[in-house]
């Protein structure tokens, strides 16, 4: 039986607003537990993705070294020593490039419900991540490309697209400026991919309740103005 069906079939007469208002802040309770653990699992989320973006950095950078080892090898001693010190300081700096992309409460549903939310949006299948976290994590890491770009690598983070052979950024909306941004296949960490399983869950569950708060805010809502009709 739905929520709405609860309200207007108890006895066969409606519910009213003190009732419904009483069945509201059940639901409401039996929601909380689940966006506060969502939370703890938004925190432990971005604490995995720093330490994953902090090791890919330093693994990346160095696969591009080997990669283009003819660049490599023009840039001498002086300018690699120099490309070594902004990959290190991008690595003390990884938490607050991961923070800027994951401390967005358009990311997380339990910071900003929508009632009309797809249910999929947080689904993982196989290698294939949520695109609204993996394009956040996208652009965390994709600060790397500046570095590569500036050390003369076959990298452009800063939206030009003369000879560069790699595109290391997007735009969120055309006119606006780049947003440097991983491009090739990347995969997460298998403690990132089961928090946002764990999340996904959460998600299933929090997002039925929600809408059946919704429901019956706008029952009251009906009932309110019948009464209201029905009194003058």
């Amino acid at each position: 039986m739905s929520i709405i069906e609860i309200c207007r079939c108890d006895r066969g007469r409606l519910l009213v607003s003190e009732e419904i208002d009483l069945l509201i802040e059940r639901k409401e309770a039996e929601l909380l537990p689940f966006r506060s653990r969502m939370e703890e699992l938004r925190i432990e989320f971005t604490k995995e993705t720093v330490r994953f973006a902090a090791d890919w950095y330093r693994k990346t950078a160095k696969e591009y070294v080997l990669k283009y080892h003819e660049v490599t090898l023009r840039m001498g001693a002086e300018k690699i020593a120099v490309m070594k010190a902004k990959v290190d300081e991008l690595v003390r700096n990884t938490e607050k490039r991961v923070r800027g992309e994951l401390d967005n409460p358009e990311l997380w549903w339990h910071q900003k419900p929508h009632l009309h939310d797809s249910i999929e949006q947080y689904k993982q299948v196989a290698d294939r991540y949520p695109e609204i976290l993996d394009r956040a994590v996208r652009r965390a890491i994709g600060y790397l490309g500046i570095i590569l770009e500036e050390s003369g690598f076959h990298v452009t983070a800063s939206g030009n697209t003369g000879t560069y052979g790699e595109f290391w950024f997007e735009r969120p909306v055309v006119g606006t400026r780049p947003v440097p941004s991983y491009p090739h296949l990347l995969k997460w960490s298998e403690t990132m991919q089961d928090i946002i399983r764990e999340y996904d869950a959460q998600f299933e569950e929090a997002i039925i309740l929600y809408t059946e708060i919704h429901q019956l805010k706008e029952e009251k809502k009906k009932q309110e103005a019948l009464t209201l009709w029905d009194s003058i």
